[in-house]
């Protein structure tokens, strides 16, 4: 009967530190900004705003994690390429890191975000190493949260 109770009690803490509680300090004690949800990837190109890509968020209080697929390459040639983020909101900053789905060679980088007011949009940088430059990179980026 106690080793019963004692697995019985194992499996309720575990269901309680693993769900409950999470979901819980989530719902209830987090009352950040909230960027869960489908956002354009828009870049500066040429002078003009074009759309290369989207990003689909995940939220859990602070932690912030995702993926993505670029649908143009910086030289506006096609693209399908995949990532997967991984962040943090802290007040109205957004800091994502990002790398490539498949971990082929050295495709890493940053977003560093400010969620606007409207909290549709969000504004800030892309770092990471170009290719075409041999060297580290940062470009303006915006997010638009796609209407669903």
């Amino acid at each position: 009967m106690g080793v019963f109770a004692s697995i019985v009690a194992t499996v309720v803490v575990a269901i309680i530190v693993k769900w409950i509680w999470p979901d819980f300090k989530d719902r209830s004690l987090y009352n950040g900004i909230r960027v869960e949800g489908i956002w354009e990837i828009i870049e500066l190109r040429n002078g003009k705003n074009v759309k290369v890509g989207q990003i689909e968020l995940t939220q859990q209080g602070r932690i912030v994690k995702g993926t993505s697929t670029r649908t143009k390459t910086r030289d506006g040639k096609k693209s399908e390429r995949k990532f997967h983020y991984h962040g943090f909101i802290n007040g109205h900053q957004a800091t994502l890191i990002f790398e490539d789905a498949k971990g082929v060679g050295f495709d890493t980088g940053t977003y560093v975000f400010t969620v606007q007011n409207d909290a549709k949009t969000m504004v800030g940088m892309a770092t990471f190493h170009g290719k075409a430059e041999n060297k580290i990179v940062s470009e303006p980026r915006t997010l638009i949260k796609a209407v669903c």
